[in-house]
């Protein structure tokens, strides 16, 4: 039996890989969670405990009904690198397709698909795009940056 040592010396390693009573226990997290406070012990052991009895009920994974789901992603995922890198299509439209193309194969539920909408930060930068279009379109800054950086006397 191999020997490990510790503050107190040299013990005995012993294989706890499957024993839940010391994985539950607080020598268990003094010996290897020093940031667990003894407050906060109970919580830590309940989430623990939920972890353990979720993966004990679901031990082999249906690998078959996800194959389908990977495949089509790569697929969506290709169609969109491709429609950004010919540019024949706005970065938007390609965007919304890829959405729409997960929300109807329903690997994502139409909810979580729109709940990226709700950002105050992703409305904050649309706002931002169309702003920019307008100024863009009605040149409304060109005189001012003429001023500001000078009109060129040459092409180079």
């Amino acid at each position: 039996m191999a020997m490990a040592t510790t503050p107190e010396g040299e013990v005995p390693w012993l294989d706890y890989s499957n024993d839940i009573e010391y994985h539950n226990s607080k020598s268990f997290l003094v010996d290897h969670c020093p940031c667990i406070s003894s407050s906060s012990f109970e919580e830590f052991s309940n989430q623990w405990n939920r972890l353990l009895e979720d993966n004990a009920e679901d031990d082999t994974p249906n690998v078959d009904g996800e194959t389908w789901e990977i495949v089509y992603m790569c697929m969506v995922l290709l169609l969109m690198f491709v429609a950004l890198v010919s540019d024949r299509v706005g970065a938007d439209m390609v965007m919304l397709g890829a959405l729409t193309l997960c929300m109807a194969s329903e690997i994502i539920t139409i909810e979580e698909g729109l709940e990226g909408f709700a950002n105050e930060g992703l409305l904050t930068v649309l706002v931002l795009f169309v702003v920019a279009e307008g100024i863009s379109v009605t040149g409304a800054l060109d005189w001012y940056m003429g001023k500001l950086l000078g009109r060129p006397q040459s092409i180079a």
